[in-house]
């Protein structure tokens, strides 16, 4: 099987990067060509030169993340079926999480529209979660076939448990992202506030969009037990610093989208053999099992929040069974090489 693999994103980027060395760990050549930065008619001819220049040589065409524009340009020309890694609706990051526009203007139907042609020209739309694969056949109007569950992932020669690296000798519960509305930050500071006078110290390495508001109320609260560093780690430091900490969180809060997305440190956090303790929304408990490979709270409240911290602190053992578990359900369908070789056969179904 040969593939060319084409995205707007850097093709190290987990979602496409996991795909392609899956693929390629399970025998298929794949031919990636990242058009990252590339705008208006430059990006299209691109897209077009290489699908020509590979077109005899290759079965299939595959388009990464947040590419939707490389589908609509490329499908009247293709002779191959098209597969779209899709991962989420860009209507759905850009409108719905983020708010760049209202639901019913004129952007958030450009949005709706790039994500609903996109759709159409695909013979295989990739997503996260089955909640997610909903929520495309309602949005879009679609039937289940043309929709696979496809896990993200992460890069597993970089996100590995390494032997021997020991705990923070405080107990350290971690928060690290970017700051949507979705992500919580708020409730981490709330969360330190209510905790600080016990040994529980909470490390946000986080920034983005939510950033001032999560400062403004550090500064409110001064909780005693919380750093936050919104600078970037080089990789090294940053993943020596994951595994030395006690508990890894996940999205927190009660929002919408959070019933469908699954966020890439859920994947890491288990990776890492980290215990990880997030909010009981729909689509990350299509993945974790509450008590067994994760921890859970309810959406958006603080004191149930900072309660299940405070069991974590005070049941060390069972977090750390918690944090195998996860580990092993990693290692047992998660890899890249696992992931590769079931979008494979999907593949293989789609072509009889």
């Amino acid at each position: 099987m040969r593939i060319l693999y084409i995205g707007t994103n850097k093709m190290n980027y987990s979602v496409d990067g996991v795909y392609i060395k899956g693929l390629r760990k399970n025998g298929v050549e794949v031919f990636d060509y990242s058009l990252y930065g590339m705008k208006g008619l430059n990006l299209h001819v691109r897209a077009i030169k290489l699908y020509f220049k590979h077109a005899k040589n290759i079965d299939y065409v595959m388009v990464g993340y947040d590419s939707p524009k490389i589908i609509i340009t490329l499908w009247p020309l293709c002779r191959k079926k098209i597969i779209y890694n899709a991962l989420c609706s860009v209507y759905e990051r850009l409108i719905v999480s983020r708010g760049l526009a209202g639901a019913k203007s004129i952007k958030g139907y450009y949005y709706w529209l790039l994500d609903f042609l996109a759709c159409r020209f695909s013979a295989l739309v990739m997503l996260e979660s089955e909640h997610q694969i909903e929520y495309f056949q309602k949005l879009f109007k679609l039937t289940r076939e043309k929709f696979y569950l496809a896990r993200i992932g992460v890069d597993d020669d970089i996100f590995f448990a390494k032997p021997g690296i020991k705990k923070f000798k405080e107990f350290t519960v971690l928060f690290r992202g970017r700051l949507l509305p979705e992500a919580g930050g708020e409730l981490v500071v709330r969360a330190a506030k209510i905790l600080e006078n016990h040994p529980i110290h909470f490390l946000m390495l986080a920034n983005g969009m939510g950033l001032d508001s999560v400062q403004k109320l550090i500064d409110e609260l001064k909780p005693k037990n919380l750093k936050l560093v919104s600078e970037f780690l080089p990789d090294g430091e940053l993943l020596m610093t994951m595994e030395q900490c006690h508990v890894s969180l996940g999205q927190l809060s009660n929002h919408e989208r959070l019933e469908r997305t699954i966020p890439h440190k859920a994947y890491e956090s288990l990776a890492l053999k980290l215990t990880y303790l997030t909010a009981r929304n729909p689509g990350v408990m299509e993945l974790l099992k509450e008590g067994d490979t994760c921890l859970a709270f309810t959406p958006g409240d603080e004191r149930d929040f900072a309660d299940k911290i405070l069991w974590a602190y005070g049941h060390r053992e069972k977090i750390k069974k918690i944090a195998e578990n996860g580990y092993a359900l990693f290692h047992d369908s998660l890899t890249a090489k696992k992931l590769g070789e079931k979008v494979i056969q999907k593949i293989e179904k789609i072509s009889r």
